[in-house]
């Protein structure tokens, strides 16, 4: 099986914007399973998947539209972890909003990298 040939700095962003809403989808079946909560509580983990696999999949394909909407994805999903983390009062809750904020953050910071600006467009970066 040939490997997806990318700087590290592509593949770890590409798994923060999967990852986190895959993550956050596990958190919320605390409420699901203890509470007796609706299952309306996986809309914004199903909506953060989506953007971030259409992302994810247009940093694959090397599309330079890729990067801006990630930037997007990630300023919008990071400012909604943020007031979730003011919001939250049990404290995994807390946590996890923090350490998404930190990741939607550093996903922003790679997305502004050289290799991946390299890795979409070429020489002429």
């Amino acid at each position: 099986m040939k490997s997806w040939q990318a700087p590290v700095e592509v593949k770890v962003t590409a798994g923060l914007l999967a990852g986190l809403p895959v993550a956050w989808a596990l958190l919320d079946l605390v409420p699901v399973l203890s509470a007796g909560a609706g299952l309306a509580i996986y809309r914004m983990p199903a909506l953060a998947l989506i953007l971030g696999g259409v992302v994810t999949t247009g940093l694959v394909l090397k599309m330079g539209s890729a990067r801006i909407g990630g930037l997007v994805v990630a300023v919008v999903f990071a400012l909604l972890h943020a007031f979730l983390l003011l919001g939250a009062e049990l404290w995994f809750n807390k946590l996890f909003s923090g350490l998404s904020f930190a990741g939607y953050g550093y996903a922003f910071v790679l997305l502004n990298s050289m290799p991946l600006k390299r890795h979409i467009l070429g020489a002429e970066a």
